[in-house]
């Protein structure tokens, strides 16, 4: 009786452990799948993409040189106020 518990454990044990292969094989072709789309998305729209971050960079120069500008002119209104009491 015991070597028919054992065989029936081993064959449910490697039915499982197939069943896991198979799960994973597929998990690993479908991330595949969606890094060769991220792949050629990046490649159609490398331009773009060049072009959004040279303009990002752009945007952060500019808002940099504004706040230097604010800062300078609220330290200017300060002195003013002093002055004025």
């Amino acid at each position: 009786m015991d070597a028919i518990g054992w065989q029936i454990g081993a064959i449910l044990v490697g039915a499982s452990a197939l069943i896991v292969a198979i799960y994973i094989s597929k998990l690993l072709y479908s991330a595949t799948k969606v890094v060769e789309k991220a792949y050629k998305i990046v490649d159609y729209n490398e331009r773009y993409i060049h072009e959004t971050i040279e303009n990002v960079a752009s945007i952060t120069r500019n808002t940099d040189e504004i706040l230097d500008v604010v800062n300078k002119i609220t330290s200017i209104t300060k002195i003013f106020k002093f002055i004025k009491r």
